[in-house]
C-alpha cells in the first residue's frame, strides 16, 4: 500500500542532490556536518539548528540560498516505480547518498527517543507493527526501507552509498566522498570545519526548541544490549526470511 502511493521523492528531481536516509540512522549528523562544511566554503552563516534544514531542507522546505547547490533530505522508502531501470533512466534522480545503520542500533535509537509516547516495553516495541500505524520507524519499515533503496542502488550508479559506521570512523573521508559525490569543491579547510562543528555537545546545543528532544543520542550503551534472547531470535528470523539487501551488516552476529 505504502509502496505503490508515496512519490513524494518525485520532487527531488529539480535538486542538485539528495540524501536519504533511515530513521534514527545519523542523519542529523551527516546533514549538519556537510551544511557546516558548505556554509564555511560558500561564505554563508551556519545552519541555525542541528537539523540543518535552512542548508539541507526537506522536500517541502523553501530554498534559503539560491546561490549554493540545493540538496534535499528525506527519510522516504522508493516507491516501487522507482524499481524499475527504464522508470528510473525517465525520472533522472540527482545523484543521491544513501545513509544506512544497523538496522538492530536504529531501533533501539528509535524505541529511546519515542519510549514515553511509545509506553510499551522494547520486546513489544520490537515485533513492530507491519500496517505502519503505530511507530514512525520499526523492524517492518527498516526492512522495507533498505530492500526498496537497495534494489535502486544497483540500478542507479548515481547512488552513493554510507554506512553511519564508516562515517564514525572515518568523518573526513566520507564528508569528502559525499560532497564529490554531489560535485561540491570543498576545500581540505570546510571539510575540517563541518566534522569539528558537528560534535554531539555543539548539536545538542542547536537544538530546535519547536522538535521534540533527542535527535542527538547521547547515550553511551551498547545497543545490542538492549535485546534479550528471544528478542534476538526474533530479529535473525526477521532478517533472514524478509530482508533482501543487508549492505554488509551481518544480522547474525551480535557481539
Amino acid at each position: 500500500r505504502h509502496e505503490l502511493s508515496n512519490y513524494s521523492l518525485l520532487r527531488l528531481r529539480h535538486a542538485d542532490g539528495a540524501i536519504v536516509s533511515m530513521h534514527q540512522g545519523g542523519t542529523h549528523w551527516l546533514k549538519f556536518m556537510l551544511a557546516s562544511a558548505m556554509s564555511s566554503y560558500y561564505e554563508i552563516p551556519p545552519p541555525q539548528y542541528n537539523h540543518a534544514n535552512d542548508i539541507i531542507g526537506g522536500v517541502k522546505d523553501p530554498v534559503i540560498y539560491p546561490q549554493i547547490p540545493c540538496i534535499k533530505s528525506s527519510h522516504t522508502i522508493a516507491p516501487l516505480l522507482f524499481r524499475n531501470s527504464l522508470a528510473l533512466g525517465v525520472l533522472k534522480l540527482p545523484p543521491c547518498v544513501l545513509l544506512v545503520r544497523d538496522l538492530r542500533a536504529c531501533l533501539v535509537s528509535n524505541y529511546r527517543k519515542w519510549k514515553t509516547r511509545y509506553a510499551i516495553t522494547f520486546s513489544e516495541y520490537l515485533r513492530g507493527d507491519p500496517s505502519g500505524r503505530k511507530f514512525n520507524s520499526d523492524i517492518w519499515w527498516c526492512i522495507r526501507f533498505l530492500n526498496a533503496w537497495g534494489r535502486v542502488a544497483e540500478l542507479n550508479n548515481s547512488c552513493h552509498i554510507v554506512r553511519y559506521e564508516d562515517m564514525s570512523l572515518r568523518p573526513h573521508t566520507e564528508l569528502e566522498r559525499v560532497a564529490t559525490h554531489f560535485s561540491i569543491p570543498l576545500t581540505h579547510a570546510s571539510i575540517d570545519y563541518g566534522v569539528s562543528a558537528a560534535t554531539k555537545l555543539a548539536m545538542v546545543q542547536r537544538a530546535d526548541p519547536a522538535r521534540p528532544p533527542g535527535e542527538v543520542n547521547r547515550h553511551n550503551k551498547h545497543p545490542m544490549g538492549a535485546y534479550n534472547a528471544k528478542d534476538r531470535q526474533f530479529v535473525d528470523w526477521a532478517c533472514a526470511k524478509f530482508l533482501r539487501v543487508s549492505f554488509g551488516y551481518n544480522y547474525k552476529r551480535w557481539e
